[in-house]
């Protein structure tokens, strides 16, 4: 299972990887977004959709590589949020919400998958970030037997978690008719 030897697990992870993974195909978030924005709505809700696939992909694939890819989503989903108040929140409120929101969450998942470095056996690390917030970032360890990712999860759990996907995604191609 993925965990480490101080008892961080990695549920949060695998919420991540299925909901980027079912966010991915959802064909209510493109046609929404062009059916306000037009042509650009359905470009950006394109890149949504790319950048859902990438944090689902690398959240359940738990390697170096995806460490990297899941840090720097997190500049992309700030990104989105400033479209989203540029391009479509019209009052105050719903800017200041996207705003602090988009904040709230890149730093919470920032602070969560560098937490899990050695999980991803990652090999680059800011020693100057650790040594300023050790509660939140948190020292390195990893249980020698730890099998991270897809591969390390028992085959029950691999079922569920591929059972899990598809039921969100019939759920989510349902409520689209």
């Amino acid at each position: 299972m993925t965990a480490t030897r101080d008892g961080q697990t990695y549920k949060f992870g695998w919420l991540i990887a299925l909901s980027g993974l079912t966010n991915a195909v959802n064909p209510k978030l493109i046609a929404d977004l062009g059916s306000v924005l037009g042509t650009w709505g359905t470009v950006i809700g394109l890149m949504v959709a790319g950048w859902s696939l990438a944090i689902g992909l690398a959240a359940a694939a738990v390697r170096p590589r995806s460490w990297y890819v899941l840090l720097v989503c997190q500049l992309v989903g700030l990104t989105w949020g400033a479209l989203y108040m540029t391009l479509i929140a019209h009052d105050w409120r719903n800017r200041a919400m996207v705003a602090v929101f988009s904040l709230g969450w890149s730093v919470i998942c920032f602070a969560y998958f560098y937490k899990r470095r050695a999980l991803f056996r990652a090999s680059r690390r800011w020693q100057w970030l650790e040594r300023s917030w050790p509660r939140v970032i948190g020292p390195e360890t990893l249980s020698p037997d730890a099998r991270p990712g897809f591969a390390g999860l028992s085959p029950l759990h691999r079922s569920l978690f591929v059972v899990a996907i598809a039921i969100s995604l019939i759920i989510g191609l349902l409520s689209t008719r």
